[in-house]
């Protein structure tokens, strides 16, 4: 078997299409070769499944909503860890230009609507053929870095192996003050998948869009400090209990403070800020616009959205049209460009916490 479950002489090749009379097209023709075809509907979608499916080849329509064919190739060369990874845009686009900037963005191949499925066979078997003596390169590129790998790339992977350990312990901490809420691990992972959506529409650097990944769970870390009783009431707060639940965010920061991880660092930022309002109404310190770090504005909206689909002690759940309503209805509290994405993104908030939903979130919560 070769990565992830595939057989040997199996590749994986994704195809991403918001013609789904297409995605059937690419899929049935990638069976008859004897491939796995994975589908994906949108650019976005194609970003994460070239990360989370370890593809040999991506198949992309130039024109899709959100995000077209050439910014995702362009995105995927840039990172290390697609950067190797084939692409075919497909296009009914003729003009010079169109290809010019395809390939320019690291396009493999071009090729034209409607498909031609002997030409479409061809240039798959050729493309794998060029992968397969690419991954041996960089197989046998990796086994001569370890034969001659000295102390500082056993340092390099000693530290590899501390930040892991971290993660995982930040991770179990976070998990422990949300289950005192009565919230799970499914909530902790939508909230990171939700920043990290928004984070890349907004093309914020990659390391930005990791740090947001890793912190945004902590976000509610200082809702270990609030008493039961106020934490668990089955009813609205008074507005005494009220004060007291907001101070979870300075309980959270003050937490988190002191910590030369920039993880860390950015977790505190947004324990500290996701509650705080585009207008200025939020708090703990009332700050307005771009005073309030892209870290916190990003989390701030998908711990709403991620509120309202969720059961709480006083409120059963919303489905996503009226969650995304309701959030749509406060544009004041928003930053603009950050609502704006989310608009835009709002299926695919729908599809991550259809994907990474607790089976008990919609039952009655006992308390």
């Amino acid at each position: 078997m070769d990565k992830a479950g595939a057989r040997p002489g199996k590749a994986r090749i994704l195809v991403a299409d918001d013609d789904r009379f297409y995605l059937q097209v690419y899929s049935d023709l990638i069976t008859e070769l004897g491939h796995e075809c994975i589908q994906a509907q949108n650019g976005l979608e194609a970003l994460e499944k070239a990360r989370t499916h370890v593809p040999d080849i991506l198949i992309i329509d130039v024109v899709m909503p959100g995000m077209d064919g050439f910014e995702v190739t362009r995105r995927l060369k840039e990172d290390p860890l697609t950067t190797h990874l084939p692409v075919v845009i497909m296009t009914s686009l003729s003009d010079r230009d169109s290809r010019m900037k395809g390939l320019l963005g690291g396009a493999d191949e071009f090729l034209s609507k409607p498909v031609d499925e002997s030409e479409f066979k061809a240039r798959l078997r050729n493309l794998l053929k060029v992968k397969r003596y690419e991954d041996y390169l960089v197989e046998h590129g990796r086994r001569l870095e370890y034969e001659v790998e000295d102390k500082s790339v056993q340092l390099e992977k000693a530290f590899a192996k501390i930040r892991t350990g971290y993660i995982e312990t930040v991770y179990r901490l976070t998990l422990a003050a949300e289950l005192r809420d009565k919230e799970t691990g499914w909530h902790i992972r939508r909230i990171s998948l939700y920043s990290q959506l928004l984070a890349r529409y907004l093309r914020l650097p990659e390391e930005t869009v990791e740090a947001v990944f890793f912190g945004s769970p902590m976000h509610d870390v200082g809702k270990i400090g609030i008493p039961d009783s106020i934490l668990l009431k089955p009813g609205p707060l008074t507005e005494e209990e009220f004060k007291v639940m907001k101070t979870h965010s300075a309980i959270g920061a003050d937490l988190l403070k002191d910590s030369d991880s920039e993880l860390l660092a950015t977790a505190r930022e947004i324990a500290l800020t996701h509650h705080e309002r585009w207008n200025g109404e939020g708090y703990p310190r009332g700050l307005k616009g771009e005073e309030i770090p892209i870290s916190g504005r990003i989390v701030n909206i998908v711990d709403i959205y991620d509120a309202l689909r969720s059961v709480r002690p006083y409120k059963e759940s919303f489905d996503h049209e009226s969650s995304c309503g309701i959030i749509l209805r406060y544009p004041e509290r928003f930053d603009p460009r950050i609502l704006s994405a989310f608009r835009d993104c709002s299926e695919e908030f729908r599809r991550l916490y259809d994907e990474n939903r607790d089976d008990l979130q919609n039952r009655p919560v006992m308390i």
